[in-house]
């Protein structure tokens, strides 16, 4: 084996995690991309037009005319499809992080040392002796 080898293992096309994530993610852009357009095009309603039918009605005549667009262009495309598999990328990171972020403000601790310290904490509020050294720690900090 030579040092230029890696002993990483390789994908090949056929890997189904590899055609998985690389459908999710191209599908997943699409959408993305689509959501914003139609992000974008409701902000422009929302100045132009009051009505709440009128918007509603020419969302559902664009939202399949944008993604016939947006599919036609980028199948048709070679720098369309450059772009799309640079930026999918990105999407993915951006999903995983909002995923993140949305588990991290939802989440709720049920370990059993969670259970532990908030015993600990309400047991040490009753007895005032715990109470006083606990502020006066604080203090010193």
């Amino acid at each position: 084996m030579t040092l230029t080898e890696s002993t990483a293992p390789k994908l090949d096309e056929n890997d189904p995690i590899k055609v998985l994530f690389d459908m999710a993610s191209y599908w997943a852009t699409i959408w993305g991309l689509i959501a914003l357009c139609l992000w974008l095009e409701h902000q422009v309603l929302n100045r132009l037009i009051e009505s709440g039918n009128i918007q509603a009605a020419i969302l559902l005549v664009s939202t399949p005319a944008i993604f016939l667009a947006t599919v036609t262009r980028i199948q048709k495309d070679p720098k369309a499809r450059l772009i799309l598999e640079r930026a999918r990328y990105v999407v993915v990171l951006v999903a995983a992080a909002l995923l993140g972020a949305y588990l991290h403000a939802n989440h709720k601790d049920e370990s059993y040392e969670s259970h532990l310290r908030e015993g600990a904490f309400q047991a040490c509020i009753k007895i005032a002796a715990c109470k006083e050294a606990a502020a006066q720690y604080a203090d010193a900090q």
